[in-house]
């Protein structure tokens, strides 16, 4: 009868014990407390963040590496003499000249100091531009006062019709700005912003719509063109793609023609150019 007794009580300790460890691992789960529980789901859970981590490092990683650009550009250019024109009667006055349309491509590279932005948010860099073409066309100014045919073939006439080509190379430091690289967005890591300055060299062909006179008949003239610039701008892009805006001014190019029938020396030219242009990244 005792022993029987004794087995009844433990029979009995035993199911309150087991009852009471079931409610304290369901009081466990909605406390969200898995550290002794649920184990496997807490392994399941840091390989996620791991994954989530990784992935984010290689979209940024991704948005880092786009520093090769090419630009396709739109050019408002002014063309001002800063010499008079030399002329046989004297020196004819200074003028200006606007562009009716201009194009432009350029393409470069910006090579940056340091692997990771500065404050997850900035890149110190070198710009490099390698091609930078220009095409612009002007329409015919009026004729300055006392400017005739006979003039005309000693001058170049750059109230003319014309048109210039031209290529350069530039190279100048670069700001580069990920501003959202912090947050966990994939989509605002590819948001760039930047700030450059260049000094280039560039040379340019132009060619003149009825300058020379040749046997009696009139023919386009050429002159070329040569000297320093300098520009600055910004461009905003997200992943490939992106607008930019520059400001351009040739300080001073210097043509010298090149037809044997017009003969003036050196005729110093300035230039300023506004261009808006639509950015690739790769």
């Amino acid at each position: 009868m005792r022993n029987l007794l004794l087995i009844s009580i433990l029979a009995v300790a035993s199911f309150f014990s087991g009852y009471a460890m079931e409610s304290n691992g369901y009081e466990q789960l909605a406390s969200g407390d898995t550290t002794t529980l649920t184990p496997i789901e807490k392994i399941v859970e840091h390989e996620t963040e791991v994954m989530r981590n990784k992935k984010h490092d290689q979209n940024l990683s991704d948005a880092w590496s786009r520093n090769t650009y090419l630009n396709l550009i739109y050019n408002t250019t002014h063309k001002m003499s800063s010499d008079e024109f030399p002329s046989t009667a004297g020196h004819l006055p200074k003028a200006e000249y606007k562009c009716k349309w201009g194009l432009g491509l350029e393409w470069g590279h910006t090579f940056n100091f340091h692997r990771k932005p500065l404050g997850s948010v900035l890149f110190i860099g070198l710009d490099y531009t390698w091609m930078d073409l220009n095409i612009n066309k002007f329409e015919k100014e009026n004729a300055p006062s006392g400017y005739d045919m006979g003039e005309r073939v000693r001058n170049m006439p750059w109230h003319n019709e014309k048109m210039t080509l031209g290529y350069g190379m530039s190279v100048g430091p670069a700001l580069t700005f990920f501003p959202f690289s912090s947050i966990g967005s994939s989509a605002a890591n590819n948001i760039r912003l930047q700030f450059y300055f260049h000094v280039g060299y560039g040379a340019q062909l132009a060619i003149i719509k009825d300058a020379v006179l040749d046997n009696s008949e009139i023919k386009d003239g050429h002159a070329f063109g040569h000297g320093l610039y300098t520009a600055f701008g910004g461009n905003l892009s997200w992943k490939f793609i992106g607008i930019g805006y520059e400001v351009r001014n040739d300080n001073k190019i210097k043509y010298k023609v090149t037809d044997k029938n017009y003969d003036t020396g050196k005729l110093s030219m300035k230039e300023e150019t506004g261009r808006l242009y639509l950015q690739f990244r790769f």
